[in-house]
């Protein structure tokens, strides 16, 4: 007759084993997801001249929109970065003047700026307003407001 407690003990072993093996299944699903994510500039090109107020118009692929506040599987919410040459993607991306957080998960804004010459960057946060790992930024543009 078999051993009871051993048969369990197998058991035990296999289902930590299959639990192990769907996180990690799960792990890179959601990695791979995050790998192919891109955000971008739609209505803005690197070199535009623009007056303000102009309208910026964000674009995500292979991700979703939530706000800010909400934890939903793949998704995040726009920061806009103006004139930022810096930024640490292990912390909240902080809010300023020139970390324009937009939270209620907007995929557009009316940006209101004096004349003058601007780098622009968006990068995808979570509901905490931490970058995603990888970071999900676009690509740095520059940008002229007329007089």
């Amino acid at each position: 007759m078999m051993n009871l407690s051993h048969f369990y003990m197998e058991w035990v072993g296999i289902y930590k084993i299959m639990k192990s093996i769907l996180f990690l299944i799960s792990f890179l699903i959601t990695s791979s997801a995050f790998a192919e994510a891109r955000v971008y500039f739609i209505n803005l090109e690197d070199g535009d001249a623009v007056e303000s107020p102009f309208l910026i118009q964000f674009g995500l692929s292979e991700m979703g929109i939530a706000p800010a506040g909400i934890d939903r599987e793949n998704t995040g919410h726009h920061h806009l970065l103006i004139n930022v040459k810096d930024l640490d993607f292990s912390k909240p991306i902080p809010a300023s003047k020139n970390h324009i957080h937009f939270g209620g998960g907007q995929t557009e804004s009316l940006v209101e700026l004096p004349p003058g010459d601007y780098r622009l960057q968006l990068v995808l946060g979570d509901m905490t307003h931490k970058p995603h790992t990888p970071p999900i930024v676009s690509k740095l543009i520059n940008i002229t407001v007329k007089d």
